[in-house]
């Protein structure tokens, strides 16, 4: 048995959820790509998938072995890529994760990359902090960018960026009439969040618990641009980092005012996933991400701190 031809084909009707659409991208007859899969299961002895009039999904076992099949497909490319000499020159696809806030970074290693490495090709997954987090964990991405809002630091993880974090609402809006404001002054103001689970969130209601307050959530959503629009029309504020507020929420039509008492200090983290191999695309990827985060953020606001 053919086990990197099998996998490879059992990774590919995975993802695209058909024989025949399977069949069509990797340039192979629909019949050959069956054989395969049902050699694999044979060799198994064990279904990998569900027929349905539809195409095909994924068993409970299917599920679980795809991330190590995946990972075993890595691993094999990577070494084949370094037997060819492929080091001088790498390839392959790098899976990364952002949250909305360094966004702006994917353009940027777009840019580095099809000028110095244009054998990579960059996919980029936008979500929330525990959304990216949980990506990365589960090993959908070959790294991740996510904040976190405590002192601490994350294990096996870069920080990239630290950043104040404000109160922005409608120009106007009396909270935001002074350039600080209080978490307490908070409790009263009707907030947009993003939705859960979001680092941003559990700090300011660990803050909020700690001070006995209770927050005046209206309003979640899971994209940052509907969270804007809530701000620019229905009257509500949010928390976002300096950096953000400074590139996204123009002073003709919004304010904003540092949070204080307790201070909210937002650091933006890189962390690889344990579930791939690091290939050397991958390893390309991340030091161009690490060399491209200062300088995104001292364009933005020259106030925001950058490094440990």
């Amino acid at each position: 048995m053919d086990l990197h031809a099998h996998l490879a084909a059992f990774c590919s009707v995975a993802e695209h959820g058909s024989l025949t659409r399977s069949a069509a991208a990797l340039g192979v007859a629909t019949s050959a790509l069956s054989r395969q899969l049902a050699a694999l299961e044979h060799e198994a002895q064990a279904r990998l998938f569900h027929r349905t009039g539809r195409g095909v999904v994924l068993t409970d076992l299917g599920r679980r072995v795809l991330p190590r099949a995946k990972s075993l497909l890595a691993e094999a490319d990577a070494l084949m890529a370094e037997l060819r000499g492929e080091y001088a020159s790498p390839s392959g696809t790098v899976d990364i994760g952002v949250v909305p806030a360094v966004r702006p970074l994917v353009a940027q290693l777009c840019a580095r990359l099809q000028k110095e490495y244009p054998r990579i090709r960059l996919r980029a997954h936008e979500g929330f902090s525990g959304q990216v987090e949980e990506w990365v964990t589960a090993g959908r991405l070959d790294f991740g960018l996510f904040n976190r809002y405590g002192r601490g630091s994350v294990r096996g993880a870069d920080a990239l960026l630290r950043s104040p974090m404000v109160v922005v609402g409608r120009k106007g809006l009396p909270v935001l009439k002074a350039k600080e404001v209080s978490f307490r002054q908070l409790a009263d103001v009707p907030m947009a969040i993003p939705i859960r689970p979001n680092a941003l969130l559990a700090a300011i209601e660990a803050a909020a618990q700690r001070y006995k307050l209770e927050m005046k959530f209206v309003f979640e959503s899971g994209s940052e641009a509907i969270i804007m629009d809530s701000i620019a029309n229905a009257g509500l504020c949010t928390v976002v980092p300096q950096h953000v507020a400074v590139r996204d929420y123009g002073a003709a039509r919004f304010s904003w005012a540092t949070l204080v008492e307790p201070r909210m200090t937002q650091v933006t983290w890189m962390a690889q996933t344990n579930a791939r191999p690091v290939t050397p695309a991958s390893r390309i990827v991340a030091q161009l991400a690490r060399e491209l985060a200062p300088a995104l953020a001292s364009a933005e606001t020259g106030q925001s701190r950058l490094g440990r």
